[in-house]
């Protein structure tokens, strides 16, 4: 636990700090590199191809946004003023959708970043975000409209395939602020990560549905709207409410 808090620290300490220029700081936030070609590609395509609307703006982007990503499969969909901050971080399979106001967010020192599998749908206004930590989103996805995935060092959120996720869910990869001394602030005491959320494969999450860190949710199951996802759900089981209950097992039905 103590051995991550320094890297938790470094990479606030590395967007923060005052002995940077804000150029250089801004390379550490938005771009992830400190290349001048990378800076001037980003800067060009979010300036004349990220806001175009209609079929023009689907198809410059679609041709110039591969020039800022890791990797870009075919026949991927990027919607209008998708924000991207460290790009070359960003893998996306064949056949995604991104619709308009995503944010992909692969921020970190040394982490892998955000990978999504063919045939997913990113919804409006849906923030992938990590701060150290790594996102990975299986194929024939759903994800809802304005869901926030977070992750951070030490709480990786993983999604397997045919994942279906309602409008304004939330998954909290990251531990809760150490409280134990009572003279230092929550955050420079540092998180408190307790293993990420592991999601198995055809799990269906109602619409703001909240699951926290150091969850694993089985093959199969269904999570009602509004449920408070507070620890593992087996495979086929269908749970709802705050807190949490299993209502029924759907292999037994």
């Amino acid at each position: 636990m103590s051995d991550k808090e320094p890297k938790q620290a470094t990479l606030h300490e590395q967007l923060t700090d005052e002995n940077k220029s804000t150029f250089s700081r801004y390379q550490d936030l938005a771009l992830g590199s400190s290349s001048i070609w990378y800076l001037i590609k980003y800067e060009l395509i979010m300036l004349f191809v990220s806001w175009v609307p209609g079929a023009l703006g689907l198809v410059l982007r679609k041709v110039f946004y591969p020039f800022i990503l890791g990797s870009v499969g075919r026949g991927v969909v990027f919607g209008q003023g998708v924000a991207i901050r460290h790009g070359l971080k960003i893998h996306l399979g064949d056949s995604v959708i991104i619709d308009d106001g995503a944010v992909l967010d692969a921020k970190g020192a040394s982490n892998n970043g955000i990978v999504i599998g063919a045939n997913t749908i990113i919804s409006r206004n849906v923030v992938l975000s990590c701060k150290n930590g790594d996102i990975g989103i299986g194929s024939g996805c759903t994800v809802g409209i304005s869901t926030l995935v977070h992750a951070m060092e030490g709480s990786d959120v993983n999604m397997g395939d045919e994942v279906l996720i309602g409008a304004f869910s939330y998954f909290i990869g990251s531990g809760p602020y150490g409280t134990e001394q009572l003279d230092v602030a929550f955050k420079k005491q540092g998180m408190r990560p307790q293993g990420g959320i592991d999601i198995g494969n055809n799990v269906w999450f109602g619409s703001h549905v909240q699951v926290l860190d150091g969850v694993t949710i089985g093959d199969d199951s269904i999570i009602g709207a509004s449920t408070v996802v507070n620890k593992d759900v087996a495979q086929f089981d269908v749970v709802a409410g705050v807190p949490m209950k299993k209502l029924k097992s759907r292999s037994a039905s």
